[in-house]
């Protein structure tokens, strides 16, 4: 039987830097040789790829990212997902992508992806920095999922929509610039959901509706969805899972306190937004006139 002092201190420290994974590099630098390791993985090690193993019994995601990088070998980077994972930015993926250079071609094989490309990794275990993942998850992502994505950065991690617009100024092409721009501009302007930016796209701006505030507190209190403040209107767009339980408790008190402010609230759906979006703006449009609007909206291709 194999003692634990029969793996060298400075193998294991690099073992718990890693996150528990090793390299059959590592480990025969550290004078093990290849008949020790065949016995370790029998008795304490589990290989998880050929030549990267897990001093550890069960593996972590973190375990996980760190062996693919193992496999990708010197210079890998983690990226997309698993980057802005890392970057907290989202959930953890199940597929870890996992850049290795441009002239390097590794098999995939679950749960890793790898992509042939240059990325410069920053922090441990190395990925790609906050901008960069924004600028590549762009490339892949749906709008929606961009959308939350932004929203995440934008919103609660502090990154400026200038310093992304002037990330991708620089790359010399990008496959959804135009995309990723105009989304961007919908954060900025206040839109912090999927809902909300039909809302904004397909009723308020179809229909030339006044422009709305929005994330902004009528009351001091409670922020809303889009504020028309010179006719005193808030529209709030609810999801289901805003609009149940608790939750649904919370809207009757956030508009009976707007009530109280001469505030009339109007509250719409995804079948609102999505199917009806023309009724909506009527309806918006006949409350604008009753606070004084005389221009004309516009009529939108789905308004005939």
């Amino acid at each position: 039987m194999i003692s634990r002092s029969a793996v060298p201190s400075t193998l294991s420290q690099t073992a718990e830097l890693q996150a528990g994974m090793l390299s059959r590099a590592q480990v025969l630098r550290a004078g093990i040789s290849d008949r020790v390791i065949a016995r370790l993985c029998r008795q304490r090690w589990l290989q998880v790829a050929p030549g990267v193993y897990s001093v550890r019994d069960e593996p972590s995601w973190l375990s996980w990212a760190w062996a693919g990088l193992l496999i990708g070998g010197p210079g890998s980077v983690l990226g997309l997902a698993a980057a802005g994972h890392l970057n907290q930015l989202m959930p953890a993926p199940d597929q870890l992508a996992i850049w290795v250079g441009e002239h390097r071609q590794v098999r995939t094989r679950w749960p890793w992806h790898f992509i042939r490309g240059q990325r410069i990794g920053v922090g441990s275990p190395p990925r790609t920095d906050r901008i960069r993942t924004i600028l590549d998850l762009a490339a892949v992502q749906p709008s929606d999922a961009l959308l939350n994505l932004l929203s995440e950065a934008v919103g609660r991690r502090g990154v400026t929509p200038s310093v992304v617009l002037d990330a991708l100024a620089q790359l010399p092409r990008h496959p959804r610039r135009k995309l990723l721009i105009e989304v961007l501009g919908d954060v900025t302007a206040g839109v912090r959901s999927p809902l909300e930016r039909r809302f904004l796209r397909d009723v308020e701006r179809a229909h030339g509706l006044p422009v709305a505030e929005r994330q902004e507190s009528p009351s001091g209190r409670h922020q809303v969805d889009a504020w028309y403040r010179e006719f005193g209107v808030v529209a709030e767009l609810d999801g289901r899972a805003f609009h149940e339980g608790r939750n649904r408790f919370r809207d009757f008190e956030r508009d009976n306190r707007h009530a109280l402010l001469s505030l009339t609230t109007l509250r719409y759906g995804w079948n609102d937004t999505i199917n009806n979006p023309c009724s909506v703006a009527r309806q918006l449009v006949a409350m604008f006139r009753l606070h004084g609007w005389t221009r004309v909206p516009k009529s939108c291709p789905r308004c005939a």
